[in-house]
């Protein structure tokens, strides 16, 4: 592996998909590396034509030199943070489309070109299998979320069963209530209750 490559997987360009709205036309720009001669390709299809764009080590540093950056990762990175953030834009005059990525001030642009029939096949078959892979790897995520979200679930009822026993049932050591003795006072329950005078009661 290239220390080109390394730097491109570094800085998490490698292999990055996003979708661009240019009026009501809608395209898909991605990425991906050519490991056979080291280059980054930069493409962007419209679901039928394809424009391409192959960048080895001399053409990157080409482009960092238009944009007056020194070092390949800084100018990676700001390519990534303005590619996650959405700021894409595409022209096309003829054959040629120009990608502006980030905003006018720190914009990068990046010259594609229409692909032939065959490149057109391989850069689109190579998006949906992309597209699928991914698309199955957060159906799998969604699903382990799901059952550990169940599991939860159902520890958190287990343990409300087992408090609300818990407090029904009597503690240990817990006094009972006496019984009230009979003629008792409840306000003073030292003091028993002084029967009312009945009188004489002659026969």
């Amino acid at each position: 592996m290239s220390a080109v490559t390394n730097i491109l997987k570094k800085c998490q360009v490698d292999s990055v998909h996003r979708s661009i709205e240019n009026g009501r036309q809608k395209f898909l720009c991605f990425t991906r590396l050519e490991e056979a001669d080291d280059s980054w390709v930069v493409v962007v299809t419209d679901g039928v034509d394809v424009w391409k764009n192959e960048y080895d080590e001399e053409a990157l540093k080409a482009q960092c030199d238009l944009v007056s950056i020194s070092q390949l990762d800084v100018f990676l990175t700001r390519f990534r943070s303005s590619f996650a953030a959405g700021e894409l834009s595409v022209a096309i005059i003829g054959t040629k489309m120009t990608l502006t990525v980030g905003k006018s001030g720190s914009s990068i642009n990046f010259n594609l070109f229409e692909a032939k029939a065959a490149e057109k096949r391989t850069e689109l078959q190579t998006v949906i299998f992309r597209l699928a892979e991914q698309t199955l790897q957060l159906e799998e995520k969604l699903s382990v979320v799901q059952e550990s979200l169940e599991k939860a679930r159902a520890q958190k009822a287990g343990t409300s069963g087992m408090n609300i026993l818990m407090n029904v049932s009597p503690k240990k050591g817990q006094a009972k209530a006496r019984p009230k003795k009979t003629g008792m006072s409840v306000v003073n329950p030292t003091s028993r209750k002084r029967k009312a005078a009945t009188g004489v009661i002659y026969d």
